[in-house]
């Protein structure tokens, strides 16, 4: 799961809270979820100011951390889903 820009990331927080649901109730990956929020938070803050300065280099470097972060809680969570 990857996202382009900070309006993708709404659908793809979806299927990771129903997967997350589907678990044991664990802190530690909700808590991940929420910090990825707060990431494409900062994320959306900056793509506007890329919009408005046309220098894109600080919003490929946010989403580059928005998208690792996202493929290590999906990560997390099949690992979970494989012990449960």
């Amino acid at each position: 799961m990857k996202i382009k820009n900070s309006l993708d990331w709404e659908p793809v927080r979806q299927e990771l809270k129903l997967q997350i649901q589907k678990l044991p109730y664990d802190v530690s990956i909700r808590q991940m979820l929420k910090n990825i929020d707060v990431m494409v938070a900062q994320l959306s803050k900056i793509e506007v100011e890329a919009r408005r300065t046309k220098v894109s280099y600080y919003k490929d470097a946010q989403l580059t951390k928005v998208n690792e972060a996202i493929e290590s809680l999906d990560k997390i969570i099949i690992i979970a889903i494989l012990f449960m």
